[in-house]
């Protein structure tokens, strides 16, 4: 059996661990930067990019519900529909009316103490995930993590706790897995597919672990977010007939 066949339950897996520690546990700052550092190198453009936006995360994570924090993943799949050339302005425009309104409701709920956190943490967040995609965007091919930081878990487990070194090794485990998909023809055509399902998993195992979190209302806004992304990725899906 291939090996190629063990990456995606082995990514699913890594995402839901992930997931499952940041609803049980509150995380540490040092162990949301941590993963980037397994990735960076000085020379590239991708690996500061992913040192910022941690930080970032390290700073607002934290300070955030966790099934609220998980909603936002959805900016991924709407970012590869944005700024594909290749699809249509309108279906576009579309689309970012929805995230738009949906992430100023989740800002104009915190405001009135109806969701945990405050707006500019949200705020922060999204700016985040931009990082993120922006170091997606300029990703150099296969980095493999560098193995001095490997030392860098068990100083974790001993400083900020164990779950927090798991989690640390979780998220370095899926963007190591990230990018064998990214460099295996073999998953050529499941990568877009799976760019719209992989974001959705955090808050599914989330609510699963920890359903006190869930509000009508957040669940309305991630489930409004969620369809417009995937009505939008129908409508701009190629014809084949058109070739």
């Amino acid at each position: 059996m291939r090996i190629t066949s063990f990456i995606w339950p082995s990514l699913v897996a890594t995402i839901a661990v992930a997931a499952g520690i940041s609803a049980d546990y509150s995380l540490h700052g040092l162990a949301i930067v941590a993963p980037s550092l397994f990735f960076f190198y000085p020379e590239k453009v991708a690996s500061w990019l992913l040192v910022l936006a941690m930080t970032a995360f390290a700073y607002a994570l934290p300070q955030l519900p966790a099934l609220l924090a998980a909603s936002t993943l959805l900016l991924l799949p709407a970012l590869s529909l944005w700024f594909n050339p290749d699809r249509h302005p309108h279906v576009k425009y579309l689309l970012g009316a929805v995230m738009i309104a949906m992430f100023a409701g989740m800002m104009a709920l915190q405001s009135e103490a109806k969701l945990g956190g405050s707006p500019w943490l949200l705020a922060l967040q999204i700016v985040a995930l931009l990082g993120v995609w922006l170091a997606i965007i300029y990703w150099p091919g296969y980095q493999p993590p560098r193995h001095g930081a490997w030392l860098v878990l068990p100083i974790l487990a001993v400083t900020v706790g164990w779950p927090s070194a798991l989690w640390s090794a979780s998220i370095v485990a899926m963007i190591w897995l990230l990018q064998w998909v990214g460099m295996t023809p073999h998953f050529a055509r499941s990568r877009h597919l799976a760019l719209h399902v992989l974001p959705g998993i955090p808050f599914l195992v989330i609510t699963w672990v920890a359903p006190w979190q869930l509000t009508m209302s957040l669940l309305v806004a991630w489930a409004a977010m969620l369809a417009a992304i995937w009505v939008g990725e129908y409508l701009l899906m190629d014809d084949p007939d058109d070739e």
